[in-house]
């Protein structure tokens, strides 16, 4: 067994900068679902939640031009298995060979293609990703984590990736064991939450397996909560009431769906398994807490075909997911005791099942029959005892040496506040050392040295973001611009992090913080006008509904010269102007911009929605022609616009008015003018409000 660094040669498109604009939980918005007749009281328990971006930065800077990429890669192999890591990129499993049988287990992307749907935008599809933090895909998916090589106790080394997680101040870090002549790789995962505060935490392992049309996924319980809209079910697979067809086949599902195994009380392992129509089997079991499971698909319809496609390299991109975590689903949240640590063992392998075992019989039958599989390759008694021997090797500290990939130094930061303040350092199982510094820390180092935040020039980038009642204790001292812009976003996202989701909306506190932090981004205009605190006043009146005095500050923004540093400016308020039906004043405004911000892809898909309204149908028309990146997850605005733009020309022809006959047209347009795969991005069939822009 051997555990080396190597590197990937890809072609790709990494994002290149990230948004300078903070995105406040109050844009993000709070997950509330609903449950169905019959859904057990015991599962309701910590429902719902809130994505959460800051303090990092959206990644919405990237493009579908790819170049030839060289990324640093760690491999483990041994006479079995060849595991390829990519600590640039989250840490991510990029493939898992199967030597014996000469395939890949999983859907290896052979590119590089960022799409709009993790938390901060950024995100990558195929193998296996580490899901940490706050609900949606992990903050690091195109971000860089700590890689190290170490030696166990038993002699044999290891492969450790970990970072510090600064939404929750928390450390995850994962071992990975490749045992000699093992069959199975062993990821032991443990998050640690270093504070004398409560808090609550999120963990979902995502594995992306290929999807060759008959895939049928199987699990150690047939109990689902799945997902329809808003609401929630608590039901028995493989006929379910939110569609029709046995759903054990992901093939069978009609649009983008999911469904979260429920395993019974007290289960100290589950497994789940992804079985093709040959019966070559992708599996994972893990041991408690990690006992719920999950099916994702596309859905069976051109939007999910094309989003598979679209985020690889267009021909191999079919596949599913099966995902496991440590609450009943991604809706839900997972306490996080203080001073606790939360750890478990998961395997991953594969194997052949005669097909007829799995295909044409019952899913009992089939449960049944890949259980028995499972329970030989890896007993639910060896793989507790693998979990014992592995939390042993997850005490081992790692040294610089140690090191064989470098990410952030917000680790290093997080030490240096803690000596400064006599509290205990971060476990030495992760090394964070000085050397990471960089300059998103330096204005954090400084205010630690000096007890005040230094003023920086009003139209320069912020270099970072910074939000946790730890460092806003810090700054007492306001006497410039930046301390005040800083004060008040922390209190604009401050949020009690000590409860569930359902329990700690600040702004059940009569908008107090709210108040605060309008008073501080005033605070700092007067100071100095700057864009910034303008900026994010427009957004807080924006929220409040308030669209005159957002429209103003948005304005003022404009007249300053600051505003052309970032096109996201010209985004947000562009989205504010078409939101409100000011076309003609969006589209002024995208006409003011210089032709650089004019061809970034959000901006060239607000000015099509102005241009649409305003009767510029050459334009819109224009917009058909582009290889666009930017299109979130379920939002359906392409083909909207696709839609709208032939019901019009459909309008000119025949001599009707639009606004008179509007839905009419568009169904005449539906009809007869289908949307081009390459701008269809639907997950939905229909028009269930789930899977459309809101």
């Amino acid at each position: 067994m051997s555990v080396r660094k190597d590197e990937l040669i890809i072609p790709g498109a990494l994002p290149e900068g990230t948004d300078p604009l903070p995105r406040f939980r109050r844009r993000t918005g709070f997950w509330v679902f609903r449950t169905g007749e019959g859904f057990p009281e015991e599962a309701e328990k910590d429902l719902n939640s809130c994505p959460r971006t800051l303090p990092y930065r959206m990644q919405n800077r990237y493009g579908r031009d790819r170049k030839i990429l060289r990324l640093d890669t760690v491999v483990m192999e041994n006479e079995y298995i060849k595991a390829v890591f990519t600590p640039s990129l989250g840490g991510k499993l990029w493939s898992m060979y199967d030597k014996e049988h000469g395939r890949e287990m999983l859907m290896a992307n052979t590119v590089v293609q960022p799409g709009n749907l993790a938390v901060r935008d950024a995100w990558l599809s195929g193998g296996i990703e580490w899901n940490f933090g706050a609900p949606g895909h992990t903050y690091f998916t195109c971000d860089d984590i700590w890689a190290a090589i170490l030696k166990g106790g038993d002699g044999e080394e290891f492969l450790r990736i970990y970072e510090f997680e600064r939404a929750k101040e928390c450390i995850w870090q994962i071992d990975f064991h490749l045992p000699r002549a093992s069959r199975q790789l062993f990821s032991h995962v443990r998050l640690i939450n270093p504070d004398d505060t409560d808090k609550t935490t999120y963990w979902w392992t995502n594995v992306a397996v290929p999807e060759d049309g008959c895939t049928r996924v199987l699990s150690s319980t047939k109990d689902v909560i799945a997902v329809c809209g808003n609401t929630l079910t608590y039901e028995k697979l493989p006929y379910l009431s939110v569609m029709p067809g046995d759903l054990s086949y992901s093939i069978n599902a009609t649009r983008s769906f999911d469904y979260f195994f429920q395993p019974e009380n007290g289960a100290a392992t589950s497994w789940e398994a992804a079985v093709n129509k040959d019966g070559y089997a992708f599996y994972d079991r893990s041991n408690a807490p990690l006992i719920y499971h999950k099916m994702f698909c596309w859905g069976n319809h051109d939007g999910g075909r094309h989003w598979q496609q679209y985020l690889s390299d267009g021909v191999n991109g079919e596949y599913i997911e099966i995902q496991a975590g440590i609450a009943r689903s991604q809706m839900h949240d997972r306490p996080f005791p203080k001073n606790s640590v939360i750890e478990w063992t998961q395997c991953f392998g594969c194997a052949f099942i005669e097909p007829d075992k799995i295909h044409g019989v019952s899913l009992d039958e089939a449960d049944t029959a890949f259980g028995l599989t499972v329970e030989g390759l890896v007993s639910e008694e060896f793989l507790l005892a693998c979990d014992e021997q592995y939390r042993k090797s997850a005490d081992i500290a790692v040294t610089e040496r140690d090191i064989v990939h470098r990410a952030s130094g917000w680790g290093a930061l997080e030490n240096m506040r803690r000596e400064k303040f006599g509290e205990k350092k971060l476990p030495d199982t992760a090394c964070f050392p000085e050397s990471s510094l960089s300059e998103e820390q330096s204005v954090w180092i400084s205010l630690l040295n000096s007890g005040e935040l230094k003023r920086t020039e009003p139209d320069k980038i912020p270099a970072s973001w910074m939000v946790s009642d730890k460092w806003m204790r810090l700054l007492s001292k306001r006497d410039n611009w930046y301390a005040h812009l800083h004060y008040g976003n922390m209190l604009f996202e401050h949020w009690d992090d000590t409860k569930v989701a359902d329990e700690a909306r600040y702004w059940s506190e009569a908008g107090v913080y709210e108040k605060l932090a309008e008073d501080e981004w005033l605070l700092s205009d007067r100071c100095e006008p700057n864009v910034w605190a303008k900026r994010n006043l427009a957004e807080l009146y924006r929220l409040r509904g308030d669209k005159e005095r957002a429209e103003k500050y948005y304005d003022l923004i404009f007249a300053d010269p600051a505003s052309g540093c970032d096109f996201s400016f010209a985004v947000e308020y562009m989205e504010f102007l078409n939101e409100n039906g000011k076309y003609k004043k969006s589209w002024e405004l995208f006409r003011s911009l210089k032709t650089e911000f004019q061809n970034k892809d959000r901006i060239m898909i607000l000015a099509a929605a102005c241009a649409l309204k305003l009767n510029e149908l050459e334009y819109v028309g224009k917009l058909f022609e582009h290889d666009l990146s930017a299109v979130r997850e379920g939002e359906t605005s392409l083909t909207d616009l696709w839609f709208e733009y032939h019901a019009r020309l459909i309008a000119q022809k025949t001599g009707v008015s639009f606004d008179e006959n509007r839905e009419k047209l568009l169904e005449t347009a539906e009809s007869e003018h289908p949307a081009p795969s390459k701008i269809d991005f639907r997950m939905s069939v229909g028009k269930n409000a789930k899977y459309r822009k809101t």
